[in-house]
């Protein structure tokens, strides 16, 4: 990630946290954004195409599986 996308969404948890925002709610907005830009990404490799049906789900359940599986392991480090 550059370093401008880093401080975007620092910028922007820190927002949210100081409207009263739960810190998963905003976490998940940014996976949805993060999904959504790979799925355009992937398009745009392929030329427009899908590389497989349900791209876009399946892209954005993966990303969400791994954010859970970092939270799960994090805790305990």
């Amino acid at each position: 990630m550059c370093p401008a996308c880093i401080l975007t969404i620092g910028g922007g948890l820190l927002i949210a946290r100081k409207l009263g925002i739960n810190d998963v709610l905003a976490i998940g907005l940014i996976i949805i954004f993060f999904s959504i830009t790979a799925d355009i990404i992937l398009r745009k490799i392929n030329k427009g195409k899908v590389f497989f049906p349900y791209q876009r789900i399946v892209v954005s359940i993966i990303l969400l599986i791994l954010v859970a599986l970092l939270f799960r392991f994090v805790q305990y480090l």
